[in-house]
């Protein structure tokens, strides 16, 4: 079976523009769910440094999303796969595009760093992660949605995120 992103964007995106109220929820959706990551990060952080732990132990809790940020940027370059809607082929049009001028796609940065944050409360906050990941789905299928990855961009944002969150077990 041959995988034609086109037919299967095209098909997800009729859904959403047959309902423009859902499609309007899209993009906002997806700045919700990025900065409740980003929050509940913050959170994770405030909690574990009121708590009495080993400096030791909180590195590897500090290191994994940068980490997790810095290996997808440079994969990023290194692979530089230009945005569905950007790349000559796809003739797709996207429910959004970016503002700013980076055209990269592959791996997912908002995708990397959901999973990261979620892999890493999974073990300290098993239902917050449990719940976590579940969002991380959903934001990776809003970016889908949105015409912003291909469906490979995001695999590889999730793989990242969570290689990056087990890391601090090992």
């Amino acid at each position: 079976m041959k995988y034609d992103y086109k037919s299967l964007y095209e098909k997800n995106a009729a859904f959403f523009t047959k309902r423009p109220t859902l499609q309007s929820t899209l993009r906002p959706a997806s700045h919700i769910l990025t900065a409740l990551f980003a929050f509940t990060y913050a959170l994770f952080l405030y909690k574990a440094f009121s708590t009495p732990y080993e400096v030791r132990d909180l590195i590897p809790i500090l290191c994994a999303p940068p980490l997790c940020l810095t290996i997808v940027t440079v994969l990023r370059y290194a692979v530089s796969r230009p945005r569905p809607y950007a790349e000559n082929g796809a003739n797709i049009t996207p429910l959004a595009t970016k503002k700013s001028k980076e055209t990269n796609s592959f791996p997912s940065r908002h995708v990397a760093c959901a999973f990261v944050i979620a892999t890493l409360l999974l073990p300290m906050a098993t239902a917050v992660g449990i719940f976590l990941l579940m969002l991380g789905f959903a934001l990776a299928y809003i970016r889908f949605s949105l015409g912003l990855h291909y469906p490979t961009d995001l695999l590889g944002g999730m793989l990242i995120g969570v290689i990056c969150g087990l890391w601090i077990f090992l």
